[in-house]
C-alpha cells in the first residue's frame, strides 16, 4: 500500500509540476507557439519621452500629495536612507553642554511617527514651492495643512519640561533633514542647493513652528557622512543659482496658503531696512503659522484663545547689517583721506625735489661767476695798478656827479 501511494504522489506531482515557488516549468514548443502573438497582432512600440529623475524640477509627487488623511504623509523617495539622515542630525547640532542622556531623548522625540510625517510633507512642500512654483497650489495648501496638524500632534505628545529643550534645534533640525533628502533624491540639481537656499530653509521652518524669524543663521555646522566622509563637502562647487529670485519671478501674484506670498527674505524684512528709521519694529506674537493655520482648519466650536502680545523687537541682524554699512563708509572715507595725504606727501616730495634742484643750479652758478671774478682779479693784479687806481677813482668821481644830478 505504501508503495502504492508513492507511485501514485509522484505521478501526480509529475504530471501537475508543483514545486517551489522559485521553480520555473519549461513550456512546450507547442504552448509557446499558442500563446506568442502574432506579428500583425503586437502593439507598436510607443517611445516615452525621457525623464531625468535625478532632477528635482522633473521630480514626480506621490499620490499621497494629492490626498490621502492625516496619518498618510507623502513618503520620501526610495533611495533617501532617512535613519541614517536623522543619525546625522542628532551629531551635528550643539546641545550647550546637556548631557548623552538628553541628546538620546531628543532623538528619540525626533524620530517620532508626528516628526517624520512633518519632514516628509515639508521636503514636497519646499519641492512644489522653490522647483516647481504656481503648478500645484492646491497641493502645496493640503501639504501644509498635514504639516500643522502633525506639528500640533507632535507639540501636543511631548512632555511640557521638554519643549523648550526639544524645540530649540527643531527647525534647523527639520531643515537639514529637508536639504539632506534633496540632495541625495536629486544630485543632479546640487547646484541649486546654495548657502542662501539652506539659510532660507531655517529660516521658513523656524517662522513656521515659532512665528519669529532667526536672525545670524549659520548653517556651516551641518554635515551629511553616510560613510565616506562629508558628502557636502565634497560635492563639486558650481556656479550658484538664486532660486528663491526665480521661484519669485515664477510665481507671480497668484494665490497661495500660508506664507506662500512671502519669501524668507521678506519675512526677515531684509529688503527695505536701510530705510527704517525705527530700529525695533512693534510684533504681534499670538499663534506661530502652523498652530494658528490648524486652529482655523478644524473650526472648532469653542478656542481658548490666547490674546495677542505687542511687542518691540530688537532686529539685531539688521542693525549689524546697518552698523556693517557705516563701517564700511567710514572705511572708505578713511581710504579717501589716506589716498588724499598719499597725494599731498607726493606734491610736497615732488616740488621739494624741484627746489632742490634749482638751489644746486644757483649754487652752481655763483661757484662760475665767483670763479670768473677770481680769474679776473688775478688779471688786473698782474697789470699795471695805477691804470686800475685811475679807474677806480673815475668811477667814483662818475657816481658822485649822478648823485648830485639826482
Amino acid at each position: 500500500v505504501k508503495s502504492f501511494l508513492f507511485q501514485a504522489a509522484m505521478d501526480s506531482a509529475a504530471s501537475s509540476k508543483v514545486g517551489f515557488i522559485t521553480e520555473v516549468a519549461q513550456a512546450t514548443e507547442e504552448e509557446l507557439l499558442e500563446h506568442t502573438p502574432s506579428t500583425s497582432s503586437r502593439p507598436r512600440a510607443v517611445s516615452l519621452p525621457t525623464v531625468n529623475v535625478y532632477n528635482v524640477e522633473f521630480a514626480e509627487l506621490p499620490n499621497e500629495c494629492y490626498g490621502g488623511g492625516l496619518a498618510s504623509p507623502a513618503p520620501l523617495p526610495a533611495s533617501i536612507p532617512m535613519d541614517k539622515i536623522m543619525s546625522n542630525i542628532a551629531q551635528n547640532l550643539d546641545f550647550k553642554g546637556w548631557s548623552e542622556q538628553a541628546r538620546n531623548l531628543w532623538f528619540k522625540d525626533f524620530k517620532s511617527q508626528c516628526s517624520r510625517a512633518v519632514i516628509q510633507d515639508t521636503f514636497w512642500f519646499c519641492i512644489c514651492w522653490y522647483f516647481k512654483p504656481g503648478k500645484h497650489l492646491d497641493v502645496e495648501t493640503r501639504l501644509f495643512d498635514r504639516i500643522s496638524a502633525n506639528f500640533v500632534g507632535l507639540f501636543s505628545s511631548l512632555n511640557p519640561s521638554r519643549k523648550d529643550f526639544f524645540f530649540r534645534c527643531y527647525a534647523d533640525a527639520v531643515a537639514q533633514a529637508v536639504l539632506y533628502a534633496m540632495f541625495l533624491a536629486y544630485p543632479k540639481s546640487r547646484i541649486d542647493f546654495t548657502e542662501k537656499f539652506r539659510k532660507d530653509l531655517v529660516i521658513r521652518i523656524s517662522f513656521w513652528t515659532s512665528g519669529i524669524c532667526p536672525e545670524f543663521v549659520d548653517t556651516s555646522h551641518w554635515k551629511l557622512n553616510l560613510g565616506g566622509g562629508d558628502v557636502l563637502q565634497a560635492a563639486p562647487s558650481q556656479t550658484q543659482r538664486n532660486v528663491e529670485t526665480n521661484v519669485m519671478t515664477l510665481r507671480g501674484n497668484a494665490s497661495q496658503p500660508l506664507l506662500g506670498q512671502l519669501s524668507a527674505d521678506s519675512l526677515a524684512e531684509k529688503s527695505a531696512w536701510m530705510g527704517q528709521w525705527n530700529r525695533r519694529p512693534r510684533r504681534k506674537l499670538q499663534y506661530s503659522p502652523l498652530v494658528e493655520n490648524f486652529l482655523r482648519a478644524r473650526k472648532y466650536s469653542s478656542v481658548n484663545l490666547v490674546r495677542a502680545t505687542s511687542m518691540h523687537m530688537t532686529t539685531a541682524e539688521q542693525r549689524a547689517k546697518k552698523m556693517d554699512v557705516k563701517h564700511a563708509m567710514l572705511a572708505e572715507r578713511a581710504k579717501q583721506a589716506r589716498d588724499r595725504c598719499e597725494a599731498l606727501a607726493k606734491e610736497y616730495d615732488d616740488l621739494d625735489k624741484e627746489v632742490k634742484k634749482q638751489e644746486r643750479q644757483r649754487t652752481i652758478q655763483a661757484q662760475a661767476a665767483k670763479k670768473r671774478l677770481e680769474i679776473r682779479r688775478k688779471e688786473v693784479l698782474r697789470s699795471d695798478p695805477h691804470e686800475y687806481a685811475n679807474y677806480l677813482v673815475s668811477l667814483h668821481l662818475l657816481q658822485q656827479g649822478l648823485g648830485q644830478k639826482g
